[in-house]
């Protein structure tokens, strides 16, 4: 119990004494503190003297521009405005106890959203009139030879403007990072071995056919992370309406059909 007692004494003062020491004051300019914590927050290897006189400079330059007015200019209350949004945001995830690290079950049901596929990709080109109308005929003939059953791998041997080509289409596994989301959805939602429709996408156009599906417990680490990060960008979005909801709620807005509910 004494052995307990003594590190808590000892973790309070080791605490306190660091608090202390951050706060010291080791200057001031024309009444304004400068303080140890701006000086160890100073990265460069200068010397502790050139450190000190660096902040007092700084705070120098800062009063002078506070004298003149600077803050007001809308430059820099655009910035402040930042700022504050994204510390008022941060605090409210706080006060809201709101977590947006996925769980590994949360992890896995999102994975199940955006699984990494195995593509077979046509890709034919658009560029001249020529091309155009080779396309036309190639497209007409994809679609016979599809509808006779004939493999749409060959298929992408055969016609594709591509150098997947060489692979037979194949592009190895590809996940929602690889495409434009609205593209990716549309693949995704092919049943298995189903060829889709021709996608225009500026000067080409492109055939998929997704044919496996990796397991979530072979996905590489870098894309899982990525995963992580996109769902709690989400999360963060829905807590943005949810304070923009109540803060409306209270708020007085003119005319009524700038209102953000209304949108």
């Amino acid at each position: 119990m004494i052995k307990h007692l003594s590190l808590l004494i000892l973790a309070c003062s080791t605490f306190c004494f660091s608090s202390t020491v951050s706060s010291l004051v080791l200057s001031t300019v024309n009444g304004e503190p400068v303080y140890e914590s701006d000086i160890t927050a100073d990265p460069s290897s200068d010397s502790r003297d050139q450190k000190i006189k660096r902040a007092i400079q700084y705070k120098l330059i800062v009063q002078e521009a506070k004298k003149r007015g600077l803050e007001r200019t809308p430059e820099i209350q655009s910035e402040l405005n930042k700022l504050l949004f994204k510390k008022f945001i941060a605090d409210e995830k706080i006060s809201r106890k709101k977590t947006f690290a996925p769980t590994e079950s949360e992890l896995l049901s999102y994975y199940g959203k955006f699984p990494l596929i195995r593509l077979h990709h046509l890709v034919l080109n658009k560029k001249t009139e020529t091309d155009k109308q080779v396309t036309t005929l190639a497209l007409e003939q994809i679609k016979k030879e599809i509808a006779k059953g004939t493999p749409f791998e060959q298929l992408c041997s055969q016609y594709s403007q591509d150098a997947s080509s060489f692979f037979g289409g194949d592009t190895d596994f590809k996940g929602i990072h690889n495409f434009p989301e609205s593209l990716y959805s549309k693949i995704r939602a092919l049943p298995k071995n189903s060829v889709s429709e021709p996608i225009e996408i500026g000067n080409t156009v492109h055939l998929f056919e997704w044919f496996d599906k990796k397991p979530f417990t072979a996905a590489p680490a870098s894309y899982l992370q990525f995963l992580q990060g996109k769902l709690a960008q989400e999360r963060e979005a829905q807590l943005l309406k949810e304070i923009v909801a109540d803060l409306e709620l209270k708020a007085i807005i003119e005319p009524k059909s700038l209102s953000v509910k209304s949108r």
